[in-house]
């Protein structure tokens, strides 16, 4: 049963299916480059997750970060527009994340350093009136020394502190100023900013104990919606798992790479439905171009002793391929269609003429029956096409293995009763 030609006309018509989807998903790796749709979906699906839709807030400066930056094409070239990345590393979106809102948390101290300013301010004053009653009291004398030392160091931060914010404000105000994505003066002009703003600001937020106090303040500062309740949810339970001030930041970041884990398996969604409906389309004009009726095929594979013995062994090489799977590998996928030239396939509109099934091929003009099962092997194969090159790898795999584990014709059955020993 198992050595049966029927399981080779099914391995004949499988590979068809694989040879057809390997191509269609060529055309479509081709298609989603020329329109960069796996970096466009990418940043769709970062714009939600940040909550910046007009690409002009979060989202925007986490592309004109550094670390992003780094894995853009052409980012470098101040004559082309930066190709933004097709692919994010969770660490690579939590680590400029983070350095971006601690940045601008530090710029939002300046309220409180305002308030040990005013205070330093009155410490003076009143130890600078002791002192005019008691002139020559040392004691008082240094008192007085260190509170005007207080005072300065608070006013040195403060203007620190308004010096951040102040970069943190011209890099908002210049992102406000990016037309869109592609607008390559303004985005280098809004990166430059950022690059500005951030290395103050990391700076200035070193000289604070409380880290992750910072980045809730620029949280806190964000637009209300999803990402400002989503962030400061990962805060407050970064605080319930960890009470070391100084491993908070870490933990954080496993959130927000967790957070953005789970986003991105989302955006994958979105890619997928989008190339599924491309190979579909891609699959109903590679069948019908290439005649690829699987009606056809079987009734060829089944009549054809030959033409199926030699699709079995490539079929055969194709799964033992040592270049491997040909679905992931690029050389195993070009050995298949190198081996595949060699073949006869029935396939295409024009047979020859001395072809017996030549009918089965291309129906005679009068013959609507026999249209309508071309139709409808036709319609099959794009079905199956669509399915993609993975699952008929694995088909092919399995139908292969189920082939072989068959008894070799003129051998007696493993199975069968062995004749008894005299």
């Amino acid at each position: 049963m198992f050595g049966s030609s029927m399981i080779e006309v099914a391995i004949g018509v499988i590979f068809v299916y694989l040879l057809l989807s390997l191509v269609s998903t060529a055309i479509n790796e081709f298609v989603a480059s020329c329109l960069k749709k796996r970096s466009d979906i990418l940043l769709e699906g970062i714009k939600n997750l940040l909550n910046d839709q007009d690409f002009k807030g979060l989202a925007q400066q986490l592309y004109t970060h550094g670390l992003v930056q780094s894995i853009s094409k052409e980012a470098m070239n101040p004559k082309k527009s930066n190709i933004f990345p097709s692919y994010m590393s969770f660490n690579t979106f939590a680590s400029a994340l983070l350095d971006i809102l601690a940045s601008r948390g530090a710029a939002k101290s300046d309220t409180d350093i305002i308030t040990k300013v005013d205070e330093a301010k009155a410490i003076v004053v009143a130890a600078t009136a002791r002192l005019a009653a008691k002139p020559d009291d040392v004691e008082l004398q240094k008192i007085v020394k260190d509170a005007q030392a207080g005072l300065n160091l608070a006013q040195s931060t403060l203007a620190t502190a308004q010096q951040v914010k102040q970069a943190h404000v011209d890099a908002e105000t210049k992102a406000q100023k990016v037309k869109d994505p592609k607008d390559l003066e303004g985005f280098q002009a809004a990166s430059t900013a950022l690059g500005i703003a951030l290395d103050i600001g990391r700076k200035f937020a070193a000289e604070f104990p409380d880290p992750l106090g910072n980045i809730q303040k620029a949280v806190e500062a964000l637009p209300q919606g999803h990402t400002k309740e989503s962030l400061l949810l990962l805060i407050f339970r970064t605080k319930r798992e960890t009470a070391l001030i100084e491993h908070q930041v870490e933990r954080l970041h496993v959130n927000v790479e967790k957070w953005f884990n789970e986003a991105i398996d989302r955006v994958c969604g979105w890619y997928k439905r989008w190339s599924q409906k491309v190979v579909l389309l891609i699959a109903v004009i590679l069948v019908i171009a290439a005649n690829a009726d699987t009606l056809m095929l079987a009734k060829r594979f089944a009549r054809d002793s030959a033409l199926r013995a030699s699709v079995v062994t490539i079929a055969e090489k194709a799964v033992q391929n040592p270049a491997g799977n040909p679905t992931d590998s690029t050389k195993a996928k070009q050995d298949i269609l190198n081996k595949v030239e060699t073949l006869s396939l029935p396939l295409g509109w024009s047979p020859e003429k001395n072809d017996p099934g030549k009918s089965d091929q291309v129906p005679n003009d009068n013959d609507y029956f026999g249209w309508l099962l071309k139709f409808v092997g036709l319609l099959i194969t794009v079905c199956a096409v669509s399915l993609g090159a993975p699952f008929w790898f694995d088909a092919l795999s399995k139908f292969i293995n189920l082939r072989g584990t068959g008894t070799p014709p003129g051998e007696s059955s493993k199975s069968a009763p062995q004749p008894a020993k005299s």
